[in-house]
């Protein structure tokens, strides 16, 4: 499946759309690290920008729209076929693909971690811990795609569709991060939302440095972490068993 895995990527390099996600994925963060900086920030604003911009809003989005490229160039080039012919099982093209996605993730999360660190230096309160920052950020991004799983089954219903499968998952990552943005004004602390249950359990973590007046923050957050992890880890299940299952089948019907 690495082989597989490798291929997928290869796909993604040579594609103009993914070259304007990189960009987007590049720039945003770093605009947000500019702000920072004007304004003469502590360094923990940086760092909490950075997780709402960077993990819940440009992670979620690369993350959606890398998917759906990589399943719009299958769809685009009938590529399908050939591989089936070679024995390889419609499981591991679907979770090579998951895979390339993730691992673009993971690079995107260095990015904002390269960017947090740089910005920092200029700030107050910086820690220059770049293993700490970066495993921040990466259990936050990590946390956020895995809420964002539900959009994998609009992505393999609509994506036959490729401008309404992107509308759709674009409107899917924006509703969610407009929940987080807004937790308070939209009255979202009692719903169980998986993006909500994200934010709400790696909230502590994005506190670099502790004070006394962020403890009523804290308490009004306050999501019990097993209950957290068992809503994301049941959608980030439910939504792949789902979506294997119908591109299993609509494999079959080709």
């Amino acid at each position: 499946m690495l082989s597989i895995c490798r291929n997928e990527l290869k796909k993604l390099k040579r594609q103009r759309t993914a070259r304007m996600l990189w960009a987007v994925g590049i720039l945003i963060p770093a605009f947000g690290t500019l702000l920072c900086i004007k304004n003469h920030y502590p360094f923990r604003n940086l760092v909490g920008a950075n997780v709402l911009f960077g993990s819940f809003l440009v992670i979620p989005f690369v993350f959606s729209a890398m998917l759906l490229n990589l399943f719009e160039l299958e769809e685009r080039n009938h590529t399908l076929k050939n591989i089936l012919v070679t024995g390889v099982p419609e499981w591991k093209i679907f979770l090579s693909k998951l895979a390339a996605a993730l691992v673009i993730i993971v690079v995107f999360t260095g990015i904002i971690t390269a960017y947090t660190v740089a910005g920092g230096i200029f700030l107050r309160n910086y820690i220059s811990d770049v293993f700490h920052i970066f495993g921040i950020f990466l259990i936050i991004s990590l946390c956020s795609v895995c809420a964002t799983m539900p959009v994998v089954l609009l992505i393999i219903l609509l994506r036959k569709r490729n401008l309404i499968a992107m509308i759709a998952i674009n409107c899917f990552i924006l509703i969610d991060f407009l929940f987080v943005w807004q937790l308070t004004m939209f009255h979202c602390l009692e719903m169980h939302l998986p993006v909500l249950a994200a934010f709400r359990i790696t909230y502590p973590f994005s506190i670099i440095e502790y004070t006394d007046n962020l403890q009523p923050g804290l308490d009004t957050l306050y999501y019990p972490m097993d209950k957290g992890i068992f809503l994301l880890g049941a959608t980030t299940a439910a939504s792949l068993v789902i979506s294997l299952w119908l591109y299993k089948r609509q494999e079959a019907d080709v």
